[in-house]
């Protein structure tokens, strides 16, 4: 009985170390951060500054994560080598169209 409650304990304990943190909106911003460079396949580095520019916009509250992902998702599915110019493109006119300047 003791030990099956130590193993309970055990994995709760371990599965909320597993678990990402979050910032205030709840937005997990260095996973965020990882996704697009990598997903992207960014490498340049005014590429790189544009990402970490769009991860502290979403940070701040001021760009919607929802408009981030779905267009990372859409530049994913183009049949290219580096998604990265697809992605900046629409994101900067999909911002635009909400009156955020990127």
């Amino acid at each position: 009985m003791r030990a099956g409650i130590l193993i309970v304990l055990g994995v709760l304990f371990s599965t909320t170390l597993l678990l990402p943190s979050l910032d205030a909106s709840g937005i997990n911003v260095a996973d965020l951060k990882d996704q697009l460079k990598n997903g992207l396949r960014v490498r340049r580095p005014a590429d790189l500054a544009f990402i970490d520019k769009v991860v502290e916009m979403v940070e701040e509250g001021q760009l919607p994560i929802a408009v981030v992902k779905s267009s990372f998702q859409w530049a994913r599915i183009k049949p290219v080598r580096y998604p990265f110019p697809y992605f900046a493109k629409a994101l900067r006119i999909r911002a635009g169209k909400l009156g955020i300047r990127l």
